[in-house]
């Protein structure tokens, strides 16, 4: 028996046979780490490296003019699916695919019981 999970996988990899340009690899990439900063260290910290980009397979599309209200969808914003990656991806990362480096404006975790099956995000590039 094979797990929610483990279907979208499968129609990722049907998707890719089928429309190679569909689907494509991008990378999730995490916020440096702040060392210092807080109550008694008015600098604000220093940023230490950048963790490694993590690959994730993803499919990108543009929003329609239906879905967009001004507020919390903009013209320009665009819809990324996302499988599951080695990282429960959060709101402060960054996603890099073939429209550039987006952030994350709606996370959109799709995880029945518990286990992330996917994510649905509504991205932003840069303005």
């Amino acid at each position: 028996m094979s797990t929610i999970r483990q279907k979208v996988t499968a129609v990722f990899d049907k998707i890719a046979a089928q429309q190679p340009d569909a689907i494509q690899t991008g990378t999730i990439q995490r916020p440096a780490p702040v060392a210092g900063g807080g109550p008694s260290d008015a600098s604000g910290g220093s940023p230490g490296p950048a963790p490694a980009p993590i690959p994730a397979r993803m499919a990108v599309f543009e929003i329609g003019p239906g879905r967009i209200d001004g507020t919390n969808i903009l013209a320009g914003d665009l819809q990324v699916i996302i499988e599951p990656v080695s990282i429960e991806i959060t709101a402060s990362d960054k996603v890099v695919c073939d429209r550039g480096t987006l952030t994350i404006e709606k996370l959109g975790r799709v995880a029945p019981g518990g286990e992330t099956v996917l994510y649905d995000m509504i991205c932003r590039g840069s303005r």
